[in-house]
């Protein structure tokens, strides 16, 4: 039972065991949803994922969230339009071997605690903006823009990502990026929000990376 305790405390999206925020982006105002036109893109979904790390002192865990389903509108090169729904009940947790405790910590991350997965099965990000990067380096060539909307909570955040064409495959993939999840009224644990936690404290920031596969949509017979 200290045991499961001591990694129940680790909040599933928060950042490195060293506090240090990989490229942090603050949520903002909801933006109107980018509405171009352009060929239709599928996201596959199994090759699509969400990579979490979570963190507190003396402890880390990391792991993946599915994606339940994705458009994307291209125009050209151009991202004109899209949208993701994010799969609630598909938090996995990749660093514990051990079942039971593995479960448990899953189980409780899906509950009213954390992300109350009964109530919001789903999340989604929906693109406002994808523009050319300024500075454009090996890892970032398109800033994204989109509204994140998680539990009750909607926000707009951007962060740099590598888009790619392969034949009629497009591959986006974010920079590890770091967001305040209290922002989302995800507060379980928060040192800014509730005072003498001691050891019990988990830090406030998600440290995620995107990775989406669209093709094109098959076209009817």
């Amino acid at each position: 039972m200290k045991k499961y305790l001591i990694a129940l405390s680790v909040l599933v999206f928060a950042v490195s065991c060293n506090n240090a925020a990989k490229n942090k982006v603050e949520g903002t105002d909801a933006q109107a949803a980018a509405s171009g036109a352009g060929e239709e893109l599928v996201v596959d979904t199994q090759a699509s994922s969400i990579q979490w790390k979570g963190s507190k002192v003396g402890g880390s865990h990391n792991g993946t969230i599915a994606l339940k389903a994705g458009t994307l509108a291209i125009n050209g090169e151009t991202v004109a339009s899209g949208s993701f729904e994010i799969d609630m009940n598909a938090i996995v947790d990749e660093d514990l071997t051990q079942k039971d405790m593995n479960d448990m910590l899953v189980n409780h991350l899906k509950s009213a605690d954390f992300f109350d997965v009964a109530t919001y099965p789903s999340s989604t990000f929906t693109v406002t903006k994808v523009e050319a990067a300024a500075t454009p380096t090996d890892s970032v060539n398109y800033m994204v823009s989109g509204n994140l909307k998680l539990k009750d909570v909607e926000k707009n955040i951007t962060f740099g990502a590598k888009i790619t064409k392969e034949g009629d495959t497009y591959k986006a993939v974010t920079v590890p990026f770091t967001i305040d999840r209290t922002q989302w009224n995800v507060k379980y644990g928060s040192k800014t929000l509730f005072a003498d936690l001691k050891e019990n404290i988990v830090n406030d920031n998600i440290e995620l990376q995107i990775t989406i596969v669209a093709k094109a949509a098959a076209k009817p017979e």
